[in-house]
């Protein structure tokens, strides 16, 4: 009689270890049972074309007086240290979308990987539509675009809700003039990588991609269907348990501005100063450097790092131009040499053991454009070290030919002829600096050679492929 008393116990015992089981990896997945995605829908707008301004009938200043402050709030705050690295990866991706694509596909970050799976995220599919997503120059962020962020996110925290009500008209009422905008909100963010990922992978949907219809927040992350070029994040902290939403509320404006109207501008150097402590190439919150003046040695405006790290400063006039940063932490003046064109260009200074950073590529367009030649050029940032230099070229982003090698010590600007081109052909390239440790790859870009029979190319020289320019340290991807 006591045998089956026994396996009885035995069953009771084998249905609490299954049970507990269960509901260990019911729990492991309970954040996503009930379907935490970005709001859908997310609000697009454009104006009609604007004329821009009047050149300036008087020289633009020989040296930058004016500390441009539209980049961060009056103390420093924000963007903090999440609002930072959301924007530090939203930067980094436009400079690399088939990377960014590789990334978010396999990245382990667990609320990341989570998401994926119950959503079933079609990631070849991810990886191929990143593939095809041109480079785009970074965003500036913009305190007055952060201001209305962040009262949007505030509105969602009170009503306990995620919604686009008056997301557009919060911009309005801060005084900013968009001419074109998009907006992305996010109630139930985890961390920076988990509101950059929903965003940009755009999980959620009804269909068997595991995406939303649209991809309208990636469309605003990369930039795909506007110049958006200014950017203001607000991602707030909502830990209460009485709320259903949190533990960070994020807001994202996203805008092109109408440069008609005072302190609107398109073109600007933006970046971070921070600290690698991790050494996991990537901007993480606590690792920004504040108070560092970044000043360029000619034009109208300085600016000065948040707590954060991160800067920008509008550059009126493109040209090369060497910025030095200086301030607490750094020893001495460090310099770097950027050559800017008609759109924006990334340019972070990263200290990695305590040195500021290896060498650097920057490619600048394509010019000279004829049938056969063209003149290939950039910046090359040797900090000191003896440096190798090249071009990779090519009709797809796997290049396949390079140009003449050169070596310099120097940070300043190169250009290189190259011939025996195909008329009529659509060609990428990068730049590429070698040191005795390491291959740094530049930013790719593209032009088109002129057609055999003389008529204009069908594209012109591209700084959209490539016109953010990413000036990070080795890889920047992991």
């Amino acid at each position: 009689m006591r045998q089956p008393r026994n396996c009885f116990r035995s069953l009771v015992f084998c249905t609490l270890v299954l049970t507990g089981l269960f509901s260990a990896v019911f729990m492991a997945t309970a954040q996503w049972s009930d379907g935490r995605l970005p709001e859908p829908d997310p609000p697009a707008a454009v104006q009609p074309s604007v004329e821009k301004p009047l050149l300036r009938a008087l020289a633009e200043p020989a040296s930058s007086d004016t500390e441009w402050t539209f980049h961060k709030t009056a103390d420093n705050q924000h963007p903090d240290g999440i609002e930072q690295q959301m924007t530090w990866l939203m930067n980094r991706a436009r400079t690399d979308p088939t990377q960014e694509g590789i990334w978010l596909a396999t990245m382990d970050d667990p609320d990341v990987a989570g998401a994926r799976s119950y959503f079933s995220v079609d990631v070849d599919l991810l990886q191929a539509e990143f593939a095809d997503i041109q480079a785009k120059p970074p965003s500036a962020f913009d305190v007055r675009l952060y201001q209305a962020a962040r009262a949007h996110a505030d509105y969602l925290v009170a009503t306990d809700s995620q919604s686009h009500t008056d997301q557009l008209n919060r911009v309005v009422d801060e005084g900013f003039t968009y001419q074109s905008y998009r907006g992305n909100v996010f109630s139930y963010t985890r961390s920076g990588i988990h509101g950059h990922a929903g965003f940009n992978i755009d999980w959620g949907g009804d269909d068997p991609t595991g995406m939303q219809p649209g991809r309208g927040h990636r469309q605003a992350i990369m930039s795909i269907d506007g110049d958006y070029t200014n950017v203001g994040l607000a991602v707030v902290a909502e830990a209460d348990p009485v709320t259903g939403v949190g533990p960070f509320v994020t807001t994202g404006n996203y805008c092109s501005a109408n440069t008609a109207q005072t302190n609107h501008f398109n073109r600007f150097l933006v970046g971070t100063v921070w600290r690698d402590l991790n050494d996991n190439d990537q901007y993480d919150p606590g690792e920004g450097m504040g108070g560092i003046s970044v000043r360029p040695d000619r034009g109208a405006y300085h600016a000065v790092t948040a707590d954060s790290g991160g800067y920008a400063m509008p550059i009126l006039d493109a040209g090369t131009y060497t910025v030095s940063f200086s301030g607490s932490g750094i020893s001495g003046e460090t310099t770097r040499t950027v050559t800017m064109d008609s759109q924006s260009l990334l340019l972070d200074l990263v200290y990695i053991n305590g040195d500021p950073g290896d060498a650097e590529a920057i490619t600048g367009p394509a010019s000279g454009i004829s049938q056969h030649t063209v003149q290939l050029n950039g910046t090359v940032n040797a900090n000191g070290q003896d440096v190798d230099y090249y071009f990779e070229y090519g009709p797809t982003t796997q290049y396949g030919d390079i140009s003449d090698v050169f070596s310099t010590t120097a940070n300043q600007g190169i250009a290189i002829a190259v011939s025996a081109l195909s008329p009529g052909t659509l060609y990428h390239f990068r730049l590429v600096v070698v040191t005795d440790t390491d291959t740094i790859n530049g930013n790719d870009r593209s032009f088109e050679t002129v057609p055999a029979d003389g008529s204009e190319p069908l594209a012109t020289p591209s700084s959209s492929s490539g016109g953010g320019g990413g000036c990070f340290i080795g890889s920047v991807f992991r």
